[in-house]
């Protein structure tokens, strides 16, 4: 699942076979899969698709692209039609790769030379909007939101770098508007500092190169963006020449000479494709498409892989979707007792690779799944089913914006997307309210009740046992999940969607997102329920009706 860029700024919106990098051949199955969902059938392909050769399939890598060739090679074997372009399995992604340039980005404060990633974290959360230079711009320390009433007015601030100073508990910004009509629309730049956790908590992300779509969205004519830097609190003495706690809001420093410099690489990523055709011809030219997403996290700074786990366990269980924090002494001593535990059984193991096998490797072994046993049963759906794997999801929902920007189907032949993301878990030490049917339903009634309605009665009927946890789907709910997945790429243009996910846990988004902790039978279970809701869909004798206002396809989402 994409993680939300993290920031409380108010920004200007930015507005082959394989086809990932290099040459990638298909992995050889282990096992025969059967025609059935099974346990052990997800198994199997888990160990295929969430191996470390996979090198954790970051969209653009030769990891993403080996995913794809197995995803390619069974659909193929399968027996599906090809659904990309030019009668393949693949669509093209025109992803781009944004990497700071450490050698370039220097900052000059007086006689304090700055380096990106030592002294300051570059943020850009768009590249499609251009970016005002700092070279030249004069420094101004503002304080905190609580100075806000002695904020010098629009026309005072312009051009100038202005430094910020973030909440005090250090997990949180609470920084100023920084839309372009308000009184920081002028500035060249802001820099927040005394935000050490959240650098901390964020670094490797800092440091990763960012990827967009090389089309972009589009922005206006003579619209820019302020630069946004992270600034260490030990870093501020060489911009002001002294310490945070000793300056006063309105105090002037040195005039920035240099800036923040980017290098550009053209990925080659895909998205993959394949068609299920109904077995109704007055019906087999619409749709149900079934999605979840071939990319995960990549390579990242090795960690010892049970260190990292003991530690989570204790302070972030849920990962990288709990900020990372100090641990309290009982805290510590939890960890050391669990640590001291597994080095009696095994000695550590240094890792580098996010295998994502919950995220997404449970979604897009599911849909292989799916699509075998569907192939295989008799009679087929009325309509066609649609699976598409889609790349860059955790880049920013990428490969999802293209394919619905840019579908190999018409858009409006899809009546329904049934989005699964880590569906492989959610038991009680997973979640709050975990266990063997639990489930998060997210979406299914924003854009159609009766797709919400129809999924309660599958359910049911079915006796799949999965009890429907609607928490997350809650109007403005913090963790902000109906945005954060491929189904709203879908939901955007007005097609009714259902997410449905097993939660978070200890292991989202680190190295220790592995097979091994996967509950296989439970994972089949959903995958089955999936199935099933899908086949609903596909056999009603008429669309799913859209009963609620379709949103604007451009417009920012809104959970």
């Amino acid at each position: 699942m994409y993680r939300a860029r993290l920031l409380a700024l108010t920004l200007i919106p930015a507005v082959g076979a394989c086809g990932g990098a290099g040459t990638a051949a298909a992995p050889s199955p282990r096992a025969a899969t059967t025609a059935a969902i099974t346990p052990a059938d997800l198994k199997t392909r888990e160990s295929i698709f969430s191996d470390d050769s996979m090198l954790g399939r970051r969209a653009g890598t030769i990891g993403n692209a080996r995913g794809n060739a197995y995803i390619v090679s069974e659909v193929a074997r399968i027996g599906l039609t090809p659904g990309g372009e030019g009668g393949l399995f693949v669509q093209k992604v025109p992803l781009m790769s944004y990497a700071v340039d450490t050698v370039k980005s220097r900052l000059q404060a007086g006689s304090a030379t700055l380096a990106a990633f030592r002294d300051f974290y570059p943020y850009q959360p768009g590249f499609d909007v251009p970016v005002r230079p700092v070279n030249g711009a004069q420094l101004v320390y503002l304080g905190s939101a609580a100075d806000s009433a002695s904020f010098p007015e629009r026309d005072a601030l312009r051009g100038k770098l202005v430094v910020f100073r973030a909440h005090p508990d250090g997990n949180s910004l609470g920084t100023p508007s920084l839309a372009s009509r308000g009184r920081f629309g002028l500035i060249a730049g802001i820099a927040v500092t005394d935000m050490d956790p959240i650098i901390q908590s964020y670094e490797e992300s800092f440091r990763a190169p960012t990827l967009e779509l090389k089309e972009g969205t589009g922005a206006p004519a003579g619209v820019t963006q302020p630069r946004i830097l992270f600034v260490p609190t030990a870093s501020m003495p060489q911009l002001f020449g002294k310490p945070v706690d000793q300056l006063r809001p309105g105090e002037m420093g040195a005039t920035i000479q240099g800036d923040v410099a980017y290098q550009t690489t053209d990925l080659s990523a895909t998205n993959v494709v394949a068609i299920l055709e109904g077995s109704d011809s007055t019906v087999r030219g619409e749709y149900v498409a079934l999605g979840a997403h071939n990319d995960a996290i990549g390579i990242v700074s090795p960690v010892d892989h049970d260190s990292i786990r003991a530690f989570n366990s204790v302070v972030r269980p849920h990962g990288a979707n709990d900020p990372s924090a100090d641990p309290t002494p009982e805290q510590w001593a939890q960890v050391k007792s669990m640590l001291d535990s597994l080095r009696k059984v095994r000695p550590a193991r240094v890792d580098s690779i996010v295998n994502g096998a919950d995220d997404d490797g449970s979604g897009s072994t599911g849909l292989l799944e799916i699509a075998e046993a569907m192939s295989k049963g008799s009679p087929r759906p009325r309509r066609s089913l649609l699976f598409v794997w889609h790349t860059g999801e955790e880049s920013g929902l990428h490969g999802s914006r293209w394919f619905t920007d840019h579908p190999t189907v018409p858009r409006d032949s899809i009546v329904a997307q049934i989005n699964i993301d880590m569906i492989g878990r959610g038991g009680p030490t997973d979640e709050k309210l975990g266990g063997p049917g639990y489930i998060q339903v997210i979406g299914s009634r924003r854009l159609s009740t009766e797709l919400g309605d129809l999924a309660e009665k599958v359910n049911a009927e079915g006796k799949h046992g999965l009890v429907f946890d609607y928490t997350y789907d809650a109007d403005g709910h913090p963790d902000n999940f109906y945005c954060r997945s491929d189904h709203y790429m879908y939901a955007r243009y007005g097609i009714p969607i259902a997410f449905f996910s097993t939660g978070g846990h200890r292991d989202y988004h680190q190295v220790t997102d592995e097979a091994q902790y996967l509950d296989f039978a439970k994972f089949a279970r959903v995958t089955s329920f999936v199935a099933d809701l899908a086949t609903h869909v596909a056999n009603l004798d008429h669309r799913i009706v859209v009963d609620k206002p379709k949103p604007d396809p451009e417009a920012p989402c809104q959970q």
